[in-house]
């Protein structure tokens, strides 16, 4: 579904979560609030995108949702066996990870990614606000009515 330049790509499970718990403003609609983010977008751990609101086409969003899925889980994945090398459990909460560049950058926390104008944010008050986001969130996208868990 098509609103503006807001994307939902939703669940039945996802949409009535958002009608029970009041139908607010979107985790996608609040993080376009940060300067300099071109781009929104909640994708599923399955790599399928959830949600999009910004200046991406929905073929690169969905393109982009695969790459961030895919270095999501591998960030993951390194955290696990960093914790079993080190004995060391803290390893095992990967909150997320960043690319950046000259001017636009990729910021990626759990189940959300920001694509944002590097040199009009700050990467502090982006992270922040996604995983406060994040935190907020009843249900996860994907339409399994898992809790988020373990958010720290």
């Amino acid at each position: 579904m098509v609103i503006g330049e807001k994307r939902l790509i939703t669940s039945y499970t996802h949409f009535l979560v958002w009608i029970i718990f009041g139908g607010g403003m979107s985790r996608t609609s609040e993080l376009m609030k940060l300067p300099g983010t071109v781009a929104a977008g909640l994708f599923s751990r399955k790599g399928l995108l959830e949600e999009l609101e910004g200046a991406l086409t929905e073929a690169e969003a969905v393109e982009m949702v695969g790459v961030c899925t895919a270095i999501t889980m591998t960030m993951e994945m390194q955290g696990l066996l960093l914790g079993r090398l080190a004995d060391n459990p803290g390893w095992n909460s990967c909150y997320g990870w960043m690319t950046w560049g000259p001017e636009m950058s990729i910021v990626t926390v759990y189940d959300s990614m920001c694509i944002v104008h590097g040199r009009q944010t700050s990467f502090n008050q982006v992270i922040k606000a996604m995983r406060e986001s994040a935190d907020t969130e009843p249900i996860k996208p994907g339409g399994k009515g898992e809790p988020n868990a373990n958010i720290g």
